[in-house]
């Protein structure tokens, strides 16, 4: 079983993350900030994180500097989703220990690859409408 943790202020971001990934046997846990998603990751074992890069209280850049000094999560899959295009974004955020940069909007499809790559995961389905 795994369980993502989507971080992101927007609570119809969550949603519709949450509508592409069919969880199945899968858990999905929800944070609306860094400083959350901090919390969140104390009380359960996550397999891997979706990140917003701009947020309040703590942004995903800071989280994800904060979380990658726990030698417990330096291994942990974590894919940057956010609006910031440009390529110095795309540069912190890879700074700041993300393994995956994608912008949104993005294709369900390609989300779930970059998923699938991450943790092998392949029980995961695009929920189609």
């Amino acid at each position: 079983m795994s369980t993502v943790l989507i971080v992101d202020d927007s609570l119809t971001v969550r949603k519709m993350l949450i509508h592409f990934l069919r969880s199945g046997e899968h858990s999905i846990i929800e944070a609306s900030n860094g400083i959350e998603a901090l919390e969140k990751i104390t009380m359960h074992p996550i397999d891997l994180m979706m990140v917003d890069m701009n947020m309040p209280h703590m942004d995903g850049l800071e989280l994800i500097k904060t979380i990658r000094q726990q030698p417990v999560y330096e291994d942990l899959p974590i894919i940057m989703l956010t609006t910031e295009s440009s390529p110095e974004s795309h540069n912190l955020g890879f700074e700041a220990g993300a393994n995956v940069y994608l912008t949104k909007p993005v294709q369900p499809h390609l989300l779930l690859y970059k998923i699938h790559s991450l943790i092998g995961d392949h029980n995961l389905e695009v929920k189609q409408d």
